[in-house]
C-alpha cells in the first residue's frame, strides 16, 4: 500500500482544498463556475454509485450525463492545477492494494469500485513527479465535432479499427491530433489511471492530456450493451 507524502503544512493546505471542495460541490448545480474552479474529490463520486445502488438515479442515464461532464471538468484541473492534482493522486495511493489471488496491483474505490493496474505504484509516483514539474496550461475548450459516435452494439465495440474509422471520419472536416478510449465508467478514477498510466502505455495519455499545443477535447460517452465506453478526441 502507499503512503501519503508531505509534512504538517502540506496536510494543512490539504484540509483548506477539502473545505473549499464541499462548498464548491454544493454550490455547483446552483452556479456554473467553470471547470477552471472544480477540484477532484472521491466523496462526490462515492455519493452518486450510493444513489445508483439506491434507485435514486438511473445510473445509465447518470453516466452519459454526467461523465462527459466531469471528465472535462478534470482535465481542466489537471492542466490548470498540476500541483494539486499531483497531491491528490498521492493521496490516491493510498488504495493501491496487492490482491490476494494473483498478487496483483489493484486500485480500489471505497470497495465498489477495483481496476487492474498494469505497474502500480511507480506509475503514480511518475505522474507525480511531471505534474509538480509542469506550469499551469490554459484550460481545453469543448468541441461538439470532435465527439467520436458511440457504437451500436457489442460486435461493433469490440471492433479494433472502430475507433481509427471514426476519427478518420472527424479528420475529413476538422483536425485530430490524438485520441483514445476508456471503460471506466467512473470519471474520477478513469481520468487518474488515464494520467497516472496505469494502464503502463509510458504514460502517452497523459503527455495528450497535457500537451501545451493541444486547445480542443470532444468526450463522448455512454452504454453500449452491458458494457461503458468513452471516448475523447484532442485537437490544436
Amino acid at each position: 500500500m502507499g503512503c501519503k507524502f508531505g509534512n504538517d503544512q502540506k496536510e494543512e493546505e490539504q484540509n483548506e482544498i477539502k473545505k473549499s471542495v464541499i462548498h464548491i460541490l454544493k454550490d455547483r448545480d446552483e452556479k456554473d463556475k467553470g471547470p477552471e474552479n472544480f477540484v477532484p474529490d472521491l466523496e462526490y463520486y462515492q455519493k452518486q454509485l450510493e444513489d445508483e445502488q439506491n434507485g435514486k438515479i438511473d445510473k445509465h442515464q447518470s453516466i452519459i450525463q454526467d461523465y462527459n461532464k466531469e471528465a472535462f471538468r478534470i482535465i481542466n484541473t489537471i492542466r490548470q492545477k498540476p500541483n494539486i492534482y499531483a497531491n491528490f493522486i498521492e493521496d490516491c495511493m493510498d488504495n493501491i492494494i496487492e490482491t490476494e489471488e494473483n498478487k496483483k496491483k489493484k486500485i480500489v474505490y471505497k470497495k465498489q469500485l477495483k481496476v487492474e493496474l498494469k505497474r502500480g505504484e511507480p506509475a503514480f509516483r511518475e505522474a507525480v513527479k511531471e505534474l509538480k514539474s509542469i506550469d499551469p496550461l490554459p484550460a481545453l475548450i469543448s468541441k461538439n465535432e470532435l465527439m467520436v459516435p458511440l457504437p451500436t452494439s457489442e460486435y461493433e465495440l469490440n471492433d479494433k479499427n472502430y475507433l481509427k474509422n471514426k476519427i478518420k471520419y472527424i479528420r475529413a472536416s476538422r483536425k485530430v491530433d490524438a485520441f483514445f478510449k476508456d471503460m471506466v465508467k467512473n470519471p474520477e478514477v478513469s481520468i487518474l489511471l488515464l494520467v497516472s498510466d496505469a494502464y503502463g502505455d509510458g504514460g502517452e495519455r497523459r503527455k495528450i492530456i497535457l500537451n501545451k499545443d493541444i486547445k480542443f477535447v470532444g468526450i463522448n460517452s455512454g452504454m453500449v450493451g452491458n458494457s461503458f465506453v468513452a471516448y475523447f478526441a484532442f485537437s490544436s
